[in-house]
């Protein structure tokens, strides 16, 4: 089967083949308290398993194209005593996923007291999103309660083309926005980074726009616009997480998530109000052209480890189920570590309110700089709609430096480079571009490449080769010679 359309998949799935650590690993704690039948769980854990194919997969490329393979093994369910979940949790969150052998997902069930335990699922992006961790639950719980589940086709299709439409849209509005000014340092994501978090509880704020003819999500978009032309972006992209689930797919857990850039260029007299209609109306739009096109013509866009350096994902959770004698405590934003972006707003909205998490990386943010925003962005749900951005009520700070980031030392001395080695580099370069020949010394992007074609360039050096070669590389010197020289280094 070939790997989906990006409606289906979004703008992160030629990302996730490389080393980005934990980055795409989405984990999911589960607490029971109460008198857990642990050989109901485990069968119910592997009902799930078997109603949801896509968790039992690997990804393949053959012939050019990405596609979805069996497993060489079944998804693992496993049973642990646990005298530190929090160690348990850590360890499993750093295990990796060979996403050519696969599987992609795995459940621990862990006894934490006679009558406490945990359920630990980790599964890697490329097969789960946030919307699967309410679909996951309230599998577990029919199983849980009423035995094995029937199972569900494959839910990913046949790869299709990009409209022309979506081509001509994308062609016209596209605009490469890496950096953001926060703190009064401009800012940029180079590489996904080691995360952290801060926690926010936005619920009384939420409640002011009740009647200002915008979604809930909508007035989030609107503040962090609004927080973001405040701190002196003139023009600010924000990277929005789109459920693309259809009426077939609703029940299927899986990746159906896209990633669109939403822009805004406001003026200090635009009230919070008129930016909301604008927003909205360019969300409505953006609904017709969730087809990204990736391939772009030399100059265009190159790859980064996001698509923008403010990310948003906004999701409203699913009513709780029951599970027949047990008391239930879901971590719904529980991070990975690892963060992409300058800031990612992780914001869940359910029953009891709007809770979020800001990550961010401390490489390229301070801390006291987060917290600093975070609250800005409340104080900015809280204002009135009618008010201008030009007074937005933002308490101004002293600019922070940003930090030093380390550069790493090089264990050795200058690789000197391997003709042979090369050699083969090019030959890959050749048959994934098709082109009949590529000197050492050309760029990547000017030959037409793409994130897709570095997905099948890092594929086929790891198969012929052995060596993984890291997304970065393909930044920082996108030539044969260039990740020649990286495939030496990965090798001494």
């Amino acid at each position: 089967m070939v790997l989906a359309s990006q409606a289906q998949h979004g703008m992160w799935i030629t990302e996730v083949m490389h080393d980005t650590g934990t980055a795409y690993h989405m984990p999911f704690a589960m607490w029971f308290d109460g008198p857990l039948d642990r050989g109901a769980m485990l069968k119910a854990c592997e009902s799930v398993l078997a109603r949801h194919p896509v968790l039992g997969c690997a990804f393949e490329d053959r012939d050019g194209a990405l596609h979805l393979v069996p497993a060489a093994d079944r998804p693992p369910v496993e049973f642990v005593q646990a005298a530190d979940p929090e160690a348990l949790i850590r360890e499993e969150l750093a295990r990796p996923f060979d996403l050519g052998r696969g599987p992609l997902a795995r459940f621990t069930l862990a006894e934490v007291a006679p009558s406490r335990h945990l359920l630990l699922f980790v599964g890697h992006h490329l097969v789960f999103d946030g919307e699967s961790k309410d679909l996951l639950v309230r599998d577990l719980a029919a199983a849980y309660s009423g035995g094995p589940l029937p199972p569900l086709p494959m839910p990913y299709g046949a790869a299709a083309a990009v409209p022309p439409e979506a081509e001509a849209y994308w062609r016209e509005h596209w605009r490469d926005l890496p950096t953001v000014v926060v703190g009064g340092v401009a800012r940029t994501a180079r590489t996904a980074g080691r995360g952290e978090t801060v926690l926010l509880d936005l619920t009384a704020e939420m409640a002011g726009w009740e009647r200002a003819g915008v979604t809930r999500f909508e007035l989030f978009l609107t503040a962090v616009h609004a927080l973001l032309f405040g701190y002196g972006n003139a023009e600010a992209a924000v990277a929005v997480a789109m459920s693309t689930r259809r009426q077939e797919t609703r029940d299927h857990i899986g990746l159906f998530a896209t990633e669109l850039p939403v822009y805004s260029a406001p003026t200090p007299g635009t009230t919070l109000a008129e930016l909301a209609h604008v927003l909205r109306a360019q969300l409505r739009r953006l609904n017709g052209f969730r087809d990204v096109p990736v391939a772009r013509a030399a100059g265009g866009i190159r790859p980064r480890p996001a698509l923008a350096p403010v990310s948003i994902s906004f999701r409203r959770r699913a009513a709780d189920v029951a599970f027949p004698g047990l008391e239930l405590a879901a971590a719904w934003k529980m991070p990975n570590h690892m963060v992409r972006n300058v800031l990612h707003l992780q914001a869940v909205d359910g029953d009891d309110g709007l809770q979020l998490t800001l990550h961010y990386s401390p490489d390229i943010i301070e801390r006291e700089q987060v917290e600093l925003a975070g609250e800005h962005l409340r104080a900015v749900l809280a204002a009135d709609p009618g008010l201008r951005l030009a007074d937005l009520p933002m308490p101004t700070a002293a600019p922070v430096p940003a930090p030093q980031v380390a550069v790493p030392v090089p264990l050795a001395g200058p690789v000197t480079l391997d003709g042979e080695l090369v050699e083969q580099v090019r030959q890959i370069w050749m048959e994934v571009l098709r082109i009949d020949d590529i000197a050492p010394d050309e760029d990547l992007y000017d030959l037409g490449g793409h994130s897709l074609t570095i997905t099948q360039i890092s594929a086929r050096i790891r198969k012929r080769l052995g060596v993984e070669v890291p997304f970065d590389v393909f930044l920082d010197d996108p030539t044969v010679s260039g990740v020649a020289a990286a495939v030496s280094e990965l090798r001494a």
